[in-house]
């Protein structure tokens, strides 16, 4: 796989993967003909039957793309904003946590370049020599074809992947009710790399609760931004 970097993912597992993630909600809103602006988040609620109620939130978040740096076609550039919050509506648990990041899907990534030297040989329709053998070392004069040496090179591509780029987390020990705690991040890089086919992202928080007896875990996902 070519290298995806938060500094900076085939086609039916990202499909499925993305509908999945953001069912119900509305179209990308940005795209490369709209390549800067707000990103609808969303807020999930967690409930356990020991009685903890809390919910995670992706809030506040925008992205903005730029044009490929090494002006191709595969690769990409974005810089993200955002915010995940969790708070304890009710009850105790004795940790809690809140991860943020990205999921990339890249619909068809670049296999690589391939390169070898070969054998190209033709002979003309008799396959006869136009005249008298030449002395050794001499040019061969009036082959009806060729004999020699061809590059030959192909581009390699392989099915889509899907990548997962974490942004932050936040842990605290015995949150209380009423507590809201989270990652807050700005201008944060993304950039893909060995892409050539259609990129969507998605942003993603995690909400982990822990008690004595149980751990429970909650995830939110934004709509879909189309970088290329």
């Amino acid at each position: 796989m070519r290298r995806f970097s938060v500094v900076a993912a085939g086609a039916v597992t990202v499909t499925a993967m993305m509908s999945a993630a953001v069912a119900g909600q509305a179209a990308a809103q940005i795209t490369p003909q709209n390549p800067s602006g707000p990103v609808k988040g969303a807020t999930q609620s967690l409930s356990s039957p020991e009685g903890l109620r809390a919910k995670i939130a992706l809030k506040d978040l925008k992205a903005k793309l730029f044009p490929p740096l090494a002006g191709d076609n595969k690769s990409r550039l974005a810089y993200v904003d955002g915010k995940a919050e969790g708070t304890i509506q009710a009850g105790s648990s004795d940790a809690a946590s809140v991860e943020v990041g990205y999921v990339v899907a890249c619909g068809v990534k670049d296999g690589g370049f391939e390169s070898w030297i070969g054998s190209n040989q033709t002979i003309g329709a008799a396959g006869a020599l136009a005249g008298s053998i030449p002395a050794a070392g001499a040019a061969l004069v009036g082959v009806g074809g060729s004999l020699g040496l061809t590059q030959n090179q192909v581009i390699k591509t392989a099915p889509g992947a899907i990548v997962y780029l974490p942004v932050g987390t936040k842990e605290i020990d015995k949150p209380k009710a009423g507590e809201t705690f989270g990652v807050r991040f700005g201008e944060k890089r993304v950039s893909i790399e060995g892409c050539i086919g259609s990129v969507d992202a998605v942003a993603y928080a995690t909400l982990k609760v822990s008690s004595r007896t149980f751990d429970d875990s909650k995830t939110v996902y934004s709509e879909v931004m189309r970088f290329a």
